[in-house]
């Protein structure tokens, strides 16, 4: 009797994964699952596809260890920024014709520069005495600093290197030209702005002056709150800071502090005497879930703050003042509180504040990922997607149990991009996340789930695929939940 011929195994494909899977997967820098079993015999890994978090942590090991390697190679490599600078300076050589990423950066530099001379001298010792031109993301710092070069209280050619790490470096540098006191970390960032009066706040306390006295603060700060300021993380900009600061002093904790990042509170201090007290509120009530501070803030800045607009007859508005001008936090209790924020959020639902509006689609591109096949009969498709109507919104928002729909006139404006990523399996359609992006930057402010839930580390990997393909970021206080 003649034997039978087997066929070949059937290999699998990516999208035929769990979505788990193929976040790894992309994690180590691979794109199939062929590649992922090669990369695993290689690295002496077993090669199959439903392993544990502990082989999973294993395995990413390796490829930061691999990576680490590369980028200390990679620093070692020739430059030749020593010929290329003083040739940018005398107009040899154009940013259109220069190839090293550092060295068009400078030739941009230069053009805007109204301290051309300065910037040709602090850019030369630095190539000589430091690694800091080895990243072109310093070289709008030092055109800054070369703007206020009649600030340096010591000369750039008695500053010498005692780190290696280019963070650090830079660190020192700043110490060096602006700082005879100590000046917070959190401090350096602003040289990375075109913001001069921010700039002006580290010379400010870089001279032992106290912040509480710097032109321009757009707060009153007390003397407690002034020294927490100081303490706030390196990660945090100067508006978080000043909040990190308020909310120290009253008594509250990071997590409130984190939870207020991203929120109208860290980017408007118009009206802080009555926001303080909304500050005051959410530390007298340490057992609120901060998951419930930004719909809160939202919710209150609606009815105290913004301007309603009504149509008195076909096609004519008018606007007239806000729902609760004199809306104070006098006598509310988190309980009392969150039944007319959820009261609002379905009243949002029932109507729209802003008229019916509809508006045009972003450039940003939409997105569509696979995961499963219909022979395993696990297939599923994920979808991101642009809302452009008033009517959407609400239509989010009932779904999702939030306040989107609040974002109709801002959306209209062209201050805001609204995203819905939905599930679609067995022809079943699902809403699963509510994104928010802010315009023109391109920036992914905040990311909710049903009654605002945080999305998954799953689902993160999803939004970063997007945000790579259409070159969005997102925000660093956007917060992550678990698998």
């Amino acid at each position: 009797m003649a034997k039978k011929k087997k066929g070949k195994p059937t290999k699998t494909s990516l999208e035929e994964c769990t979505l788990k899977m193929q976040a790894h997967i992309h994690q180590l820098g691979l794109s199939s699952v062929e590649e992922y079993k090669n990369w695993c015999r290689h690295n002496n890994f077993t090669r199959g596809l439903d392993k544990n978090s502990r082989q999973l942590r294993n395995e990413l090991s390796v490829v930061t260890a691999m990576k680490a390697s590369e980028i200390l190679a990679n620093e070692k490599k020739a430059r030749n920024l020593k010929e290329i600078i003083p040739k940018i300076y005398s107009g040899e050589l154009q940013s259109e014709t220069v190839r090293n990423p550092t060295g068009k950066e400078i030739a941009l530099a230069f053009q805007r520069s109204n301290s051309q001379e300065v910037l040709l001298q602090l850019l030369l010792y630095l190539e000589d005495n430091s690694q800091l031109l080895e990243d072109p993301a310093y070289i709008k710092a030092f055109e800054a600093i070369a703007s206020h070069s009649d600030s340096w209280i010591r000369p750039i050619e008695t500053w010498h290197v005692k780190r290696h790490n280019r963070d650090r470096q830079f660190y020192e540098l700043l110490r060096h030209l602006f700082a005879a006191y100590d000046v917070p970390p959190f401090m350096d960032r602003v040289w990375f702005t075109e913001n001069e009066t921010h700039q002006n706040w580290y010379k400010h306390i870089g001279i032992g002056q106290n912040i509480r006295t710097a032109p321009g603060i757009p707060i009153s700060l007390t003397k407690k709150m002034a020294h927490h300021f100081l303490q706030a993380p390196k990660q945090y900009t100067v508006e978080e800071a000043f909040r990190w600061g308020q909310v120290h002093a009253l008594g509250g904790d990071r997590r409130l502090i984190d939870a207020l990042r991203g929120t109208r509170l860290t980017r408007n201090f118009r009206n802080d005497d009555f926001w303080l007290n909304v500050i005051r509120f959410f530390v007298a009530n340490p057992m609120l879930d901060v998951s419930h501070v930004h719909p809160i803030i939202d919710y209150i800045w609606n009815q105290k703050f913004e301007d309603r607009r009504v149509f008195v007859e076909r096609e004519v508005a008018e606007e007239i003042g806000p729902a609760q001008p004199n809306f104070s936090m006098r006598g509310r209790t988190p309980d009392t509180l969150l039944r007319q924020v959820n009261e609002w959020h379905r009243q949002l639902g029932r109507e729209t504040r802003g008229g019916n509006f509809q508006w045009p689609r972003s450039e940003i591109g939409e997105f569509r990922f696979q995961e499963g096949s219909e022979q395993k009969r696990n297939l599923k498709f994920w979808y991101i997607r642009e809302l452009l109507s008033t009517k959407e919104l609400i239509e989010e928002g009932r779904a999702l149990n939030h306040c989107v729909s609040s974002y109709a006139r801002s959306c209209y404006s062209g201050k805001k991009s609204i995203w819905t990523l939905e599930s679609e399996d067995e022809n079943v359609r699902r809403k699963v996340l509510t994104i928010e992006i802010s315009r023109p930057e391109n920036l992914i402010r905040q990311v909710r789930g049903k009654r605002n839930r945080l999305p998954t580390s799953t689902e993160k990997f999803l939004l970063e695929r997007w945000a790579a393909a259409e070159n969005l970021e997102i925000a660093e206080y956007v917060q992550f939940g678990q698998r």
